[in-house]
């Protein structure tokens, strides 16, 4: 079971108003608020505002409980207060430990909760072997509201006060346990003791309160407090309260209390810690047939037994209230008496016990409510974080439940976690527009169903359109214009129309197409007609009901092939496949400018190829000497210029190899005549 972090509820701020301060005899009564639960007692069973308990259910006139000595805990000792230090600040706090106990009241009382039972003394605080364990006798620690000479200390009576007041807002009765064996020795005026906090209980007006005024009296008390004398005790408490308060004693696990404890108490407790189901219904039994309670019958409250659940409903079928007691380690997560306590619902034990106490005195079921807390937009196709707060009308979370999320005919189910938030996602598979989000909460037999609604926006998809085409074209050939269409620019998009369109104006040429399952588009266009040199082409997306738009653009170089035939340059002295690099393709003096790779060109050749049977690398090229090869008049603006690496003569034949191709910006100047030279700036390649 994980740890969970310990629910603070600010309506504690609202009991502190009326907290009832320590009273000492003679001062004034403490500002409280009237009494909304006045518990009472007709004959064996337990009213509530003159109503049975728990009416309609197993255990009706009856106060299921749970021990909660820990309530109002502090320890005074400063060699020992850091063993109750809280994991995340390391520091013991009191009051700490009182408003997360009161923060969780409204709870047990919705479970069924009719008692709770709270430690003057508080009870055995370490259970955490071998460092921290009870010893026999007295107790190092010093966990007392009285002070030694039986006075009340402030600071203890205003957490009471606090506590009874709180229970008191939700329909709970407060059983105040006076002593408790292994701290009563630190209270040298016991008797004082008894009459101060007796005359504070009644000066406070609670009319929710029941004493028990020794935890356990043949534990090992004084003289005073011990079993044999308790009779009085509990008689000194019925008249110095005139009546008001109901009071009563306990004896170890098993113990059945005297005859004349019996007579004199007005509920008998009995407790269970130690016993097997069979003894303790043998001890509610043997209780029921002694001679001094068939006198006077009265409610018979187990207060103190163990998690078994078993014994609480043996219990329950013989008429006796029953008492959770569950220790727990100090760890801040298990059980309820040993700090740092954890009085969330965090363990399966306690789980079980509280659904067994709903189920045996509480509500038919626990009204909840859910509150949507998770996205309200998301785009068409991109995950969607739901999620939900499963709670009670009191805010208590209610974990390990499932809520269904359903949006736009998809669904998604989430569990609920210690903090009753459940998450799911759901990716939208509808167009772009406002959609009705509900989740629901469906209910159990404990637990009552709920549900809540929220607008959500489907938005629609972020798309991104990648171009992966041709950018340099010839004029007059076939351009093959290609674009990716994707979701955030990942998943592939289908079945969308994509247009591209080269060149812009008057001059711009156009084709579409559909993306295929790979999101890709693609179509050509033939016999290019665009004006050389630089240029644009674009591939749009227009977007639709689920897709945003989308769009992108690439530079084009436009250039020309020459009618017939081509200009040469070599490879060398440099790269002309590096943009920016001045060529000389026609010239008296080609051969002394250019260097093929391959050895010296014959000074006969002057740049100019005329014939070039294949236009493309890797084809080779012939020519005639001089200008006899008839190179143009006049060169395009942006032309296409082969790259050898060897040039040779055979006879009256010139000959090279077509090693690239690369795009030439020409300059003017040039004249068919090798006299009036051919130069230009590389700025694109064709090939490879």
């Amino acid at each position: 079971m994980k740890k969970y972090r310990s629910i603070v509820v600010l309506a504690v701020a609202l009991f502190t108003a009326f907290v009832a301060l320590g009273q000492q005899p003679g001062v004034g009564r403490a500002l409280v608020p009237p009494s909304q639960t006045v518990v009472s007692i007709e004959g064996t069973r337990f009213l509530i505002n003159d109503r049975l308990t728990s009416s309609g259910k197993p255990a009706e006139g009856q106060l299921l409980n749970t021990r909660m000595a820990q309530a109002i805990f502090d320890d005074e000792n400063p060699a020992t207060v850091g063993d109750w230090a809280y994991p995340d600040t390391h520091i013991w706090d009191p009051q700490r430990n009182t408003n997360e106990f009161l923060a969780m009241l409204p709870t047990y009382a919705q479970h069924g909760i009719r008692m709770i039972t709270v430690g003057l003394q508080g009870g055995c605080p370490a259970h955490t072997p071998p460092a921290l364990t009870c010893p026999g006798g007295d107790h190092p620690w010093i966990v007392s509201a009285f002070n030694p000479d039986g006075s009340l200390k402030p600071a203890w009576m205003t957490r009471l006060g606090q506590v009874i007041q709180a229970a008191d807002a939700s329909g709970i009765v407060v059983m105040v346990q006076f002593f408790y064996h292994g701290q009563e020795s630190k209270v040298l005026d016991q008797d004082a003791a008894v009459n101060n906090i007796t005359d504070w209980l009644v000066n406070g007006g609670y009319r929710n309160v029941l004493v028990e005024t020794v935890n356990e009296c043949n534990a090992g008390f004084s003289t005073y407090l011990d079993c044999s004398n308790e009779a009085n005790v509990v008689k000194q408490v019925q008249d110095r309260s005139g009546g008001k308060l109901k009071v009563s004693v306990s004896f170890t696990g098993g113990g059945m209390p005297s005859d004349d404890v019996i007579s004199q108490e007005d509920l008998v407790l009995l407790h269970g810690n130690g016993q097997t189901t069979q003894q303790l219904v043998a001890l509610i039994n043997g209780l029921k047939g002694k001679t001094a309670y068939q006198a006077n019958p009265k409610p018979i409250v187990v207060n103190e037994d163990s998690t078994s659940l078993d014994n609480m409903n043996a219990s329950v079928a013989a008429g006796v209230s029953w008492g959770y007691l569950d220790t727990g380690v100090n760890n801040y997560v298990g059980g309820y008496q040993s700090p740092p306590v954890n009085w969330t619902i965090n363990t399966d034990a306690k789980q079980a016990f509280f659904d067994n106490t709903l189920f045996l005195a509480g509500p038919n079921s626990v009204a909840t409510a859910t509150t949507y807390t998770g996205s309200t937009t998301a785009d068409y196709h991109d995950p969607a974080a739901l999620s939900a707060h499963l709670h009670d009308l009191q805010g208590t979370p209610l974990p390990g439940v499932p809520l269904r999320f359903a949006l736009g005919g998809q669904s998604c189910t989430g569990l609920t976690n210690a903090a009753g938030v459940a998450a799911c996602a759901i990716t939208p598979s509808v167009a772009a527009g406002t959609y009705p989000l509900t989740v629901s909460f469906a209910g159990t037999p404990l637990l009552q169903a709920s549900g809540a609604s929220a607008s959500f926006v489907v938005t629609r998809e972020e798309t991104a359109l990648a171009y992966t085409g041709d950018t340099t074209v010839a004029q007059g050939a076939t351009a093959h214009l290609v674009a990716a269409l994707r979701e955030d620019g990942q998943a592939a998009i289908p079945g969308r129309a994509v247009t591209f369109t080269l060149g812009s104006g008057a001059a711009a040429q156009t084709c579409a197409a559909a993306t295929d399952a790979g999101g890709s588009a693609a179509c050509s266009i033939a016999g290019l007609n665009q004006p050389l040199g630089p240029g644009t082409v674009t591939a749009v997306f227009g977007g639709d009901t689920f897709y945003q738009p989308a769009s992108a653009t690439a530079a084009t170089m436009s250039f020309a092939f020459l009618t017939a035939g081509g200009f040469v340059i070599a490879d060398q002295p440099a790269a002309p496949g590096t943009t920016g690099t001045t060529v000389t393709f026609w010239s008296s003096r080609w051969a002394s400018l250019n260097s093929p790779s391959g050895g010296s060109a014959p000074s006969s050749f002057k740049g100019f190829a005329g014939a070039v049977p294949t236009l493309g690398c890797g084809s080779d090229w012939s020519s005639r000497p001089g200008d006899s090869a008839a190179p143009p008049v006049a060169l395009p603006t942006y032309m296409a210029v082969i790259v050898t690496s060897t040039v040779s003569k055979s006879g009256s034949s010139v000959g090279g190899n077509t090693a690239s191709m690369v795009i030439v910006k020409t300059n003017g100047g040039y004249a068919p005549d090798p006299g009036h030279a051919g130069t230009g700036t590389v700025i694109g390649v064709v090939c490879p």
